[in-house]
């Protein structure tokens, strides 16, 4: 149970006991834990408990960071860091116990991690594992590990007064003002009113009527499976008897969807300053991100209440797994009698770990999930809603010094029925290439073919799932037909973000262009910083196309950071004032920065990128802008100006989303000089993908407009299914890079005196100049896989300067150049 130390005691019985015995068997202890932040601080916390310094008996490991000796017996580490080692290390040499912590949490990790010691206590009798969780589903993992024992030990926590959003509303005396950007719009009231309707079957619609004209019950009344979203005020009414009408008239314009920050500043306000017989203590805040943490820490800046401009009342510290570990660590001190501790957190604070002095909790009942995103087709975090499981965890967290008071920014209706009971596995919800490869890379699992090795798993995702993760390593060059690794496979196994994203961070670096693959790859992973606000749409599009170069989103998009970052060396106003001209999204320029140092860490981590490179040291030494350029040095730099060469790094990334564009049979003029070719107009143009037949280009793309395409093919990121397919953001390239960098079969023939080279079963085709370039262009291929094969055996070897690799790149330079 929760508040029974688990976490910390348990691994010290179990050493403690050994220490009794004869000296060779002593303990070796491993225990993994869900998050960075909470090794470091359970490890801290134990080795204080045994008056000694962390790094002796008791140390951690995270990735890039590791606090141990020899001597350590008790090793706190990320699910990340075991699975390394078990990429080395098979059968964990010398470890006698594994403990593995909040098992509950289901990350694919921690399932994948189960998997893989179930097969190795078959090896190791003598290995003790040991999962432990305080919100478990105990029959299940039991039966997994063959009806182990369970053991369960009550916690210790204290009550807590569980309160609603229309508690908050009622206490605080909440009103939404008009115009507030909490408030509902027209429009979605009738687009939750439609849903409604589309929700109830024809039985339901004759059901509701009778019920009606028998009188059976109130007309206000409405089943329990409708949520609050899809009523208005007198129905709201009826479901919330004894609440009072001023809050009902909130509730009814209420945004549910949204996270109301103005709301939780007033229910800070009265906590800290209100009318009330609760203690004083610290108030723990969930937040679902980084930017909403940004947001509501500024505008606590602008309330006196919180700003410690006129007095001392409060310290606000935000929390988040991208803090350093000091910055994290000052969550944990008590602040001066009088003044009251506020942290804003994400759902790192829920178990990972734990601040003794918290009495208030306010949940805003999100959290960002990782989910399949179908129109790029790979993963990406949504700001979802928490489980049951999550709300009560959160509640726990105010008990455990004193009893505590918890606010959830949901209604008592919505927790009851329309929240999950558990979060659903996240193997079961995410694409599956990055987990492939791991097992590909794992000894144990090098003979077995995929599927065999997925059935295996505590809940094994869907077939469906794991044949798509498939064919997507395939077309990218990662996996061959009969499921082996290539070179470039191995690479990406140990980059742990989305495959196309990887291998566009790979090539950057190995073609010498870098900061705009980093960058491309950061947009890609979160969002485009494009913004146009449907009043202006007309006008931010007409920006959008100033930054318009080569026929390419991405290049338009390298050239607005590029000027944004500029305006970061003249001072915030700078940016600021760069951004509304422009229409571009700060806040996702700067989380844009941040994952660009955050890549650059790990490209540095894996030697393809100077040793030694932190994401942390990158971000002090920035003088504005993200620091990328200046940390990584000029040879890694020397192509960053060639749009064609990063056109053609898109390839790489965005290969098999291949359009072909279509022009019209060729209309003619007659001028003076006799007939001339006429241009066709841009809706004259079609643009076919392989699978869906016909698309088109969206509105915002700097494409949409074009008339002229000088190659016939476009590569995109995302497709989007309305009243027609769109397509998102676009970049035209030439044949050649398609042909280098795509993941699919070259093929060169003779067709009527030309050789054709052909890729993806003939639906990318073109003649080459002569038989030598259209062998050339097959040969490179070859000797661009061998290059990376080298990379496996020799971390070390810089790909540009050895001879080989420096002739092969610069030759494809510049053949993707001059084409």
């Amino acid at each position: 149970m929760t508040g029974c130390g688990k976490t910390t005691q348990i691994p010290q019985f179990i050493l403690d006991d050994s220490l009794n015995g004869p000296p060779e068997k002593v303990a070796n202890i491993i225990c993994t834990q869900p998050r960075r932040i909470s090794a470091i601080s359970v490890a801290e916390r134990v080795a204080k408990e045994r008056a000694e310094r962390v790094g002796l008996t008791v140390g951690y490991q995270i990735r890039l960071e590791s606090v141990k000796s020899s001597a350590t017996r008790l090793l706190y580490c990320t699910t990340g860091v075991l699975l390394r080692r078990l990429e080395g290390d098979t059968a964990l040499q010398g470890v006698t116990h594994i403990i593995v912590d909040e098992v509950h949490e289901r990350t694919e990790e921690s399932d994948f991690l189960l998997l893989v010691l179930k097969d190795i206590v078959l090896q190791r009798p003598t290995l003790q594992v040991i999962l432990m969780s305080a919100t478990l589903n105990a029959e299940l993992f039991s039966e997994y590990f063959s009806s182990c024992p369970v053991i369960t030990i009550p916690g210790r926590t204290f009550p807590v007064d569980q309160f609603f959003l229309e508690d908050a509303i009622a206490v605080t005396r909440y009103v939404l003002q008009d115009g507030s950007p909490y408030t509902r719009s027209m429009k979605q009231m009738s687009k939750e009113k439609l849903k409604a309707r589309r929700n109830r079957t024809a039985f339901e619609e004759v059901e509701e009527d009778l019920r009606l004209s028998l009188h059976l019950q109130d007309q206000d009344y409405v089943k329990d499976a409708v949520p609050d979203q899809q009523l208005d005020f007198k129905q709201l009414l009826a479901r919330y008897k004894g609440v009072s009408k001023s809050v009902i008239k909130t509730m009814s314009i209420m945004d549910f969807e949204k996270v109301n920050l103005e709301l939780i500043e007033a229910l800070l306000e009265w906590i800290v300053d209100g009318k009330h017989s609760y203690p004083p203590g610290a108030i723990l805040v969930f937040l679902p991100g980084l930017a909403e943490i940004k947001m509501l820490y500024e505008q606590l800046q602008s309330n006196s209440l919180f700003n410690n401009r006129r007095s001392n009342r409060c310290v606000v510290h935000p929390l988040h797994s991208s803090l350093s570990s000091e910055e994290q660590q000052a969550v944990f001190v008590k602040p001066p009698i009088g003044v009251t501790k506020i942290i804003i957190s994400t759902n790192i604070a829920e178990t990972s770990i734990t601040i003794d002095d918290v009495v208030y909790v306010i949940d805003s009942g999100k959290m960002k999930e990782k989910r399949y995103d179908a129109s790029k087709g790979m993963e990406s975090l949504e700001d979802t809603f928490v489980s049951q499981a999550n709300a009560l965890q959160r509640k726990g967290r105010a008990g455990r010094v004193a009893s505590g008071v918890c606010f959830h920014l949901f209604t008592s209706h919505h927790f009851n029925h329309q929240l999950l009971k558990q979060q659903l596995p996240e193997i079961q919800r995410v694409p599956l290439e990055q987990l492939c490869l791991r097992i590909k890379i794992l000894e144990m699992f090098s003979i077995h073919n995929l599927q065999s090795v997925f059935s295996r798993l505590i809940e094994p995702p869907h077939p469906d799932s794991l044949r798509a993760s498939k064919i997507r390593l395939r077309d990218l060059g990662a996996l061959t037909a009969d499921e082996k690794l290539t070179p470039l496979g191995y690479h990406l196994a140990s980059l742990p973000v989305d495959v196309r994203i990887g291998k566009l961070m790979l090539f950057g670096s190995i073609f010498r262009c870098l900061d705009p693959a980093l960058t491309i790859a950061a947009s890609l992973a979160f969002k485009s910083p494009f913004v146009s606000p449907w009043d202006k749409k007309e006008e931010a599009n007409q920006k959008k196309l100033e930054f318009a170069i080569a026929n390419s989103d991405y290049l338009a998009l390298l050239r607005a950071y590029k000027g944004w970052q500029l305006s970061t060396k003249e001072g915030m106003r700078a940016s600021y004032n760069y951004c509304r001209q422009n229409f571009l999204s700060g806040r996702v320029l700067q989380e844009m920065a941040s994952l660009k140092r955050q890549f650059t860490e790990l490209l540095s981590d894996i030697g393809f990128v100077k040793e030694g490179l932190r994401a942390r040291d990158i971000e002090k030494r920035a003088q504005g802008g993200d620091g990328i350029l200046d940390a990584t040095g000029e040879e890694a730099n020397s192509n960053a100006e060639n749009p064609k060469l990063i056109s053609a790094m898109l390839c790489a990334a965005l290969y098999p989303n291949v359009v072909q564009v279509k022009s019209p049979e060729g209309k003619f003029q007659k001028t003076s000089t006799g007939a001339v070719r006429m241009q066709p107009k841009s809706d004259e143009l079609k643009f076919v993908t392989k699978n869906d037949g016909y698309v088109h280009i969206h509105p915002s793309s700097v494409n949409y407009q074009v008339r002229h395409f000088d190659s016939p093919y476009l590569v995109y990121h995302e497709k989007i299914k309305t009243s027609r397919v769109f397509i998102r953001d676009c970049s035209m390239v030439s044949v050649y890079p398609l042909v280098l960098f795509g993941g699919g079969q070259v093929n060169v023939q003779l067709q009527r005196g030309e050789f054709v080279v052909s890729l993806d079963d003939g639906w990318i085709r073109f003649a080459a100049a002569s038989h030598q370039v259209a062998e050339l262009v097959k040969e490179l291929r070859c000797e661009l896989d061998q290059l990376l094969q080298d990379k496996i055996k020799n971390p070390c070897m810089d790909l540009c300067t050895c001879p080989r690799g420096s002739r092969i790149i610069s030759m494809i330079v510049k053949l993707v150049t001059t084409q």
